[in-house]
């Protein structure tokens, strides 16, 4: 499995789920992975997809994401770690060893949205940019990353890749929006997924691609928080949630930061540019 999975399904979320459509909301929004202090956040994740059976864990210090470990898991061989992010809370790349892979994220708050920049460092160089945008019924990351192809002249040309994921949750109801910009003529191109609620069940939803069920999702409570499985025939996925002893169900308000909302990575409107 891809390691850009594990870079986009960093999370947390702000409040205990009620529903299933909610808890996957939270789960794949990732601003409160920065300051998870009393609210819900990831503990570990389970994958398999075919043969391949992948686990991601997650370690805290100090309020805020430490270390990410993702690794692999053979069957009659025990498991072994493939890959380790360090995280710092910085904007400062003088904090980097400069070794292996390491993340800089920084947040700002402008009214009731949340901002977080992640920079995603291998060997002190920087390999990936991913920007979130977060509040109580949106969520969006945008990634850019460059990168190489053969041109029509067999020659190796560099292009920048971007991708924009958005999510609109309204009325226990999850709409996705995929948008990926790294075709030749740089024209987007979009997938939307429907997630909705099991009229019977509201710890089950299910998933929609083209009017068509491509996978069902469970909430379950468990003794210090709950899990969410995904799963279709092909995937499974399981995610690990924590919730603290303290938690309620009000997002403890974090200091507003004086900033500009006309971020250089939005327009006017607040959406995500594109660049040309």
């Amino acid at each position: 499995m891809k390691k850009i999975l594990f870079c986009l399904m960093l999370l947390a979320g702000f409040a205990a789920a009620n529903t299933c459509t909610e808890a996957w909301f939270y789960i794949r929004n990732p601003v409160f992975l920065l300051i998870p202090q009393n609210a819900p956040y990831i503990d570990s994740a389970y994958f398999k997809e075919g043969t391949e059976v992948t686990f991601f864990k997650a370690s805290y210090r100090d309020g805020h994401i430490d270390k990410t470990y993702q690794g692999l898991i053979w069957e009659n061989y025990g498991s072994g770690i493939t890959d380790i992010d360090q995280y710092y809370v910085s904007r400062d790349e003088s904090v980097l060893s400069k070794k292996d892979s390491e993340v800089l994220l920084s947040d700002s708050t402008f009214g009731d949205t949340t901002y977080l920049e992640r920079m995603c460092y291998y060997n002190g160089k920087i390999s990936q940019k991913i920007f979130h945008k977060t509040t109580n019924s949106y969520a969006s990351s945008f990634s850019t990353e460059d990168s190489y192809r053969k041109g029509s002249n067999g020659t190796m040309e560099s292009f920048s890749w971007e991708e924009l994921t958005e999510f609109f949750f309204r009325n226990d109801s999850l709409i996705k929006i995929d948008t990926s910009n790294f075709s030749p003529d740089g024209s987007p191109t979009n997938q939307i997924t429907y997630y909705v609620e099991d009229p019977e069940d509201d710890y089950k939803c299910y998933e929609y691609k083209n009017d068509s069920l491509t996978g069902t999702l469970t909430y379950q409570k468990k003794k210090r928080g709950y899990s969410l499985k995904y799963f279709n025939q092909d995937i499974f996925q399981e995610y690990f949630m924590v919730i603290p002893d303290a938690i309620t169900a009000i997002r403890k308000q974090r200091p507003t930061v004086k900033i500009s909302p006309k971020a250089r990575y939005f327009d006017l409107l607040g959406r995500y540019k594109f660049s040309k």
